[in-house]
């Protein structure tokens, strides 16, 4: 499960987002899928990518570039 979390960082989940967000309005375009199934599949890809959504957004909260210090005060 570890290596599934550091596959799936931010910038990897956005692009399988936006690339599933634009793919279903072009298929209900070409006359694929109809409105009520373009529903249905945008929740079951919305399902399928949520999976594990926990502790995949607090592993990649923030972007990758950020380094965390944490500093102990009194």
């Amino acid at each position: 499960m570890d290596n599934f979390e550091k596959f799936w960082t931010m910038k990897r989940r956005s692009y399988v987002y936006s690339v599933a967000l634009a793919l279903v309005p072009m298929l209900v375009a070409v006359g694929f899928l109809t409105g009520d199934v373009a529903q249905l599949v945008l929740n079951v890809i919305a399902s399928l990518l949520a999976v594990g959504s926990g502790t995949m957004a607090l592993a990649n909260l923030t972007p990758d570039s950020v380094v965390k210090i944490g500093v102990d005060s009194e």
